[in-house]
């Protein structure tokens, strides 16, 4: 492997220290109600159908290529799943074409952003009794597509779960639960890079190289990965979820490629049945899903990234 791809799998995180007096912008009052936040790639939550409240934005889901759900003629409602994100395991080996359309950045993801800082994060409201002071003080319109959003969010955060699970609201915190949750002091962030200043052309797909798939952690040792949520600012659900393994993909494209991360699940026997229709699966088989950028993976200290470059969550000023 090039020493290129080793040295950005890995967690450059969200991007330069933060100044230590970062303030939250707030939106223009002209802008706040307009459109809503990025869409997630997928559903944090696999095993229940979260509630969809009335007027909520949230997209129906994108099928993976070929149509998966032929024969059962009924959509998985309530999921949202872009191109090429989900997928079964035994669909990932060296030579494996990803759908088309499939895009790790851009098109419909938020770009790359850092936090904002700890003491900035801990002095705003985050909780669902205080959703008229977070909406009013961020100029959003109660019924509009960014409330139902950060309603959705809020409710995602505060509910209880069988996995451990915090939203982090700055690096420091992803940090400290990671840190918590694995039992180590020194968690290592990975993160998904395309190379280069473009993705796949128009009409291009990514190929998985040879000797592309490798394990980088999962097991015993656990993985806590973290999912940017609708909000306005970036906000991350944080979990560790059992019976995973992360996994590093190649990819290769005309002009492009990229070092992504994967997260396999090895029982989903209690996932929703939206997701094995969509694959076209069994219930139970190992499903497994890439995460784009500003998705983060926090791995133990002592896990083996192959030589990757690795920076210490420590070393981003609070």
């Amino acid at each position: 492997m090039a020493r290129g791809a080793l040295l950005l799998l890995v967690s450059l995180f969200v991007g330069a220290p933060a100044a230590a007096k970062e303030e939250i912008r707030l939106p223009s009052p002209s802008t706040a109600h307009k459109g809503s936040f990025e869409p997630e790639a997928y559903r944090v939550k696999w095993y229940l159908r979260p509630p969809s409240p009335r007027g909520s934005s949230v997209k129906p889901e994108a099928k993976w290529d070929p149509p998966a759900s032929a024969g059962a003629g009924e959509p998985a409602r309530g999921i949202h799943v872009e191109p090429g994100m989900l997928f079964l395991r035994k669909s990932l080996f060296p030579g494996a074409i990803l759908p088309e359309g499939t895009r790790l950045a851009g098109h419909g993801f938020p770009a790359p952003r850092r936090f904002i800082t700890r003491a900035a994060a801990d002095a705003v409201p985050f909780s669902s009794d205080q959703l008229d002071t977070i909406l009013r003080m961020f100029r959003i319109p109660r019924g509009s597509s960014k409330a139902d959003q950060v309603a959705a969010t809020l409710r995602t955060c505060e509910e209880a779960s069988p996995e451990p699970h915090a939203c982090a609201t700055s690096q420091q915190a992803a940090a400290a639960f990671a840190a918590s949750a694995l039992g180590t002091g020194e968690p290592r962030a990975v993160v998904t890079v395309v190379h280069g200043e473009e993705e796949a052309a128009a009409g291009a797909r990514y190929v998985v190289a040879p000797n592309g798939v490798a394990r980088i952690g999962g097991g015993a040792a656990g993985v806590v990965p973290c999912h940017p949520m609708p909000y306005p600012y970036i906000v991350h659900y944080c979990h560790r979820p059992a019976g995973v393994e992360a996994l590093r993909v190649e990819l290769t494209a005309a002009g492009a490629g990229a070092t992504a991360v994967a997260m396999c699940h090895a029982d989903t026997t209690s996932w929703d049945a939206g997701y094995f229709r969509m694959l076209n699966a069994t219930r139970g088989e190992e499903i497994c899903h890439l995460m784009p950028l500003n998705y983060v993976l926090w791995l133990p200290a002592a896990a083996n990234l192959q030589g990757t470059y690795s920076r210490k969550p420590g070393s981003t000023r609070d």
